[in-house]
């Protein structure tokens, strides 16, 4: 199983980041170029797990039930284009508020997925939702480049409360990929 763990959105958030989507994919080039996430596949993603062998899934959802989960008021606040040098490989929005609680709480996921073999996050966590992927990264989209494109008026988002992390399975189809919530773990 391909699983993953994740903030959800709330419905009128993800309304109005598939608004923004909307409003970039009248550019041309962005349109052909860029790979666009459903609107019902917005997330922040707090830990990829990658593929773990289904008899560990009671296990997994019984040791990320242990994890205590915040309360977290949070607001969509800027575009954001990953690697933040060279060709963009992801144009997503930044988060901004109590990121020190998001991060707390990927600090806890760490060791707690660790005996399922998943290996410590090589680089620095940043919480953010993905709006779209490039399909062939090249130096025509570049951070500099893609800031040009992106109306900087169609951000921040209304704050929200997240106040739950899910466990995500994920498959991968010719058409996206397609999310199954496996459990939610409450604040």
């Amino acid at each position: 199983m391909r699983l993953f763990t994740a903030l959800l959105l709330p419905a009128p958030i993800v309304s109005q980041l598939e608004k923004i989507q909307e409003t970039l994919r009248k550019n041309a080039s962005l349109e052909k170029d860029l790979s666009w996430t459903k609107p019902e596949n917005m997330h922040v993603t707090l830990k990829f797990l990658g593929e773990i062998n289904e008899k560990h899934l009671g296990n997994l959802i019984t040791a990320l039930r242990k994890i205590p989960m915040p309360r977290m008021m949070l607001t969509v606040d800027r575009f954001l284009c990953l690697p933040s040098k060279g060709p963009v490989r992801v144009l997503a929005a930044a988060l901004k508020g109590e990121l020190r609680a998001i991060t707390a709480l990927f600090a806890k996921l760490e060791p707690t997925v660790q005996p399922l073999g998943v290996a410590r996050e090589g680089r620095e966590y940043k919480p953010h939702v993905t709006l779209a992927r490039v399909k062939h990264p090249s130096l025509k989209h570049t951070p500099q480049t893609l800031n040009k494109v992106v109306d900087p008026f169609l951000l921040p988002t209304a704050s929200f409360v997240v106040d739950r992390f899910a466990l995500y399975e994920s498959t991968l189809t010719p058409e996206g990929p397609v999310y199954r919530e496996l459990a939610s773990i409450p604040a």
